[in-house]
């Protein structure tokens, strides 16, 4: 399982998607706050099967080495702030900018705070018109047959899936219909392996707190400064409840997100894996995207 960013936003009133085209998939009107959109990937599972999963820490396997090689310490802080920036965007433009009132917008301040982000710059992403801007989805292939999905928000649809298309095909891939069914949209808790009475968690008690909040999977990992973290995994419609399970248990969640996880993993030779990486990091270098999501183990 692979995410290419810092932050995703937690969308619990997530935007219902229509195509637009090959591969890309645009937001139509967002639903009110507070309600779920009647559809299968926040419908109640019909049963649970818990997993435990313990994915290979990042620098531990070729995957994790190359994509987590970070530029200059101040380009990539900066990089940060504005995927941030975008995802407060997206959670003013679906629910508000009053964080008591937007869930998804409080997760993504929270984690702002974390990253020491200034507040001056939280001000001005919050003040942006809740209208401006598209929420988009494309679908693409990367070297080695994997399967990739870029989450963008752009003021110009037309420009952003131009430049999107043109960095997929100047890096070995492609805009492809059929990339979304590679992954499922999921909610994701993210917890440090410390409870909050500071005592260390292993994954045995990870796996007990798991059965006990109602989520589906546990998976030991790091984050992107490979920090151990444990990420929760439930159906999309679960998600706040998880969390607030999980903190009654004694936990400290650091971010409550949805996400799309990939169902099917490809492994890639090293000459693809590179390319793959180069191709990722060009893509998320590009302002209008919030995320790119990879299927490659």
């Amino acid at each position: 399982m692979a995410a290419w960013a810092v932050v995703s936003q937690s969308r619990t009133a997530a935007p219902y998607l229509r195509v637009v085209g090959p591969g890309v998939w645009a937001a139509l009107p967002s639903v009110s706050p507070g309600t779920q959109p009647d559809s299968p990937a926040c419908s109640p599972a019909l049963a649970r099967t818990l997993h435990l999963t313990t994915a290979v820490p990042a620098g531990h396997n070729k995957w994790s080495k190359v994509r987590h090689i970070k530029g200059p310490k101040d380009t990539e802080r900066s990089r940060i702030f504005s995927k941030l920036c975008l995802s407060i965007r997206l959670a003013v433009r679906e629910g508000g900018p009053n964080p008591e009132l937007n869930s998804q917008l409080a997760h993504i301040l929270e984690v702002c705070r974390q990253k020491h982000m200034p507040k001056s710059t939280i001000e001005a992403s919050l003040k942006m018109e809740k209208t401006k801007g598209i929420y988009l989805l494309y679908e693409g292939r990367g070297p080695g047959g994997s399967s990739l999905l870029i989450e963008a928000l752009s003021n110009s649809g037309p420009k952003c899936h131009s430049d999107i298309k043109h960095i997929l095909n100047k890096n070995g891939g492609m805009m492809a219909e059929g990339a979304r069914h590679s992954f499922d949209r999921k909610g994701v808790i993210v917890v440090g392996v410390e409870d909050r009475e500071k005592k260390e968690v292993n994954l045995e008690r990870a796996l007990e707190l798991a059965i006990e909040a109602g989520a589906e999977d546990v998976k030991e990992t790091e984050d992107e400064e490979e920090k151990s973290i444990f990420k929760f995994i439930c159906d999309a419609s679960s998600l706040h409840q998880v969390r607030k399970k999980l903190d009654s248990l004694g936990l400290c969640p650091v971010s409550c997100t949805l996400e799309f996880i990939p169902n099917t993993m490809v492994q890639l030779h090293d000459p693809d894996l590179e390319q793959a990486a180069h191709l990722i990091q060009a893509l998320g270098n590009h302002e209008d995207v919030i995320q790119v999501y990879d299927n490659i183990e």
